[in-house]
């Protein structure tokens, strides 16, 4: 297969028309996309576009830079009001809508969104609880997603596959060689075992859970309990959002929460694996 480098650290390949691009350390994981069917300069172009939201974003949502929306949010509410930008009043008020839908479960305070004052008319977020901070860790990934999903729509690009770190995924069209995308969910307790195999097509999967390495990463709010289960959850939906903001919070959500957030939200497939 002949393949021509990019230089954008992306590598495409002539025979197949397929694009590769590759971003390391981006919203504290790594960003892999595969496009398929454009030309090398359209890819590249695309390519180009994607990096420059992703690095804009992690601008927006690294809460370890200092020089962050997150971190100047975190750093200052506790002392006064915070003037932020359109986008940030719009997340939050996203964020605020998916934790009352979610019963309270998804929280990017971890703790208690309602300490959380959002004034309407200044466009300012201050914090009524010492201590308290923003970690959008349960939401950025699918808010890119989506972001990226809009350029891939603008581009005309009908088929490609996004990997976020292999827990957040997006798959449009399908695969060159399959009517779908197939997506093996690991075991993370035994590496050389699939618990499942998804087939996307134009739909998002956020994959959630614990590992050897990484247990009590996921808490309940308010109560601050951690899930200790060897368990992980995956979710497929139409939005990727959605998809990543439930995987959180079906980690953590009793047998009737569960029932209620099956029905306050359009979900394709939800599985739970106990390991």
């Amino acid at each position: 297969m002949q393949k021509t480098g990019i230089d954008t650290g992306g590598t495409y390949y002539e025979s197949s028309k397929m694009f590769h691009g590759s971003l390391q350390n981006i919203m504290g994981t790594r960003f892999d996309i595969l496009i398929i069917d454009q030309n090398k300069l359209k890819s590249q172009e695309i390519w180009n576009d994607m990096v420059f939201e992703l690095q804009r974003l992690d601008r927006i949502f690294n809460r370890f830079d200092s020089t962050s929306e997150t971190s100047k949010i975190n750093r200052e509410a506790i002392l006064e009001p915070v003037h932020v930008s359109p986008e940030m009043w719009t997340i939050l008020k996203s964020c605020r809508e998916y934790n009352i839908r979610t019963l309270g479960l998804f929280d990017i305070t971890l703790d208690d969104f309602s300490k959380v004052l959002l004034d309407e008319r200044e466009h300012t977020v201050i914090f009524l609880k010492k201590e308290m901070s923003l970690d959008f860790g349960g939401y950025a990934k699918g808010y890119a997603l989506a972001k990226i999903k809009d350029l891939i729509h603008q581009a005309g690009v009908k088929h490609c596959f996004v990997d976020f770190g292999n827990s957040s995924i997006l798959g449009m069209g399908h695969h060159p060689y399959g009517d779908a995308w197939k997506v093996n969910i690991e075991n993370p307790y035994n590496p050389d075992e699939a618990l499942d195999e998804i087939s996307l097509r134009d739909e998002a999967l956020s994959v959630s859970g614990n590992t050897p390495a990484y247990t009590g990463h996921i808490v309940r709010p308010a109560s601050g309990e951690t899930v200790k289960e060897r368990k992980v959850v995956s979710i497929t939906s139409k939005e990727s959002l959605e998809a990543e903001i439930l995987s959180t919070a079906f980690m953590v959500a009793t047998r009737e929460e569960k029932k209620c957030l099956s029905g306050n939200f359009e979900i394709k497939n939800i599985i739970e694996y106990s390991l």
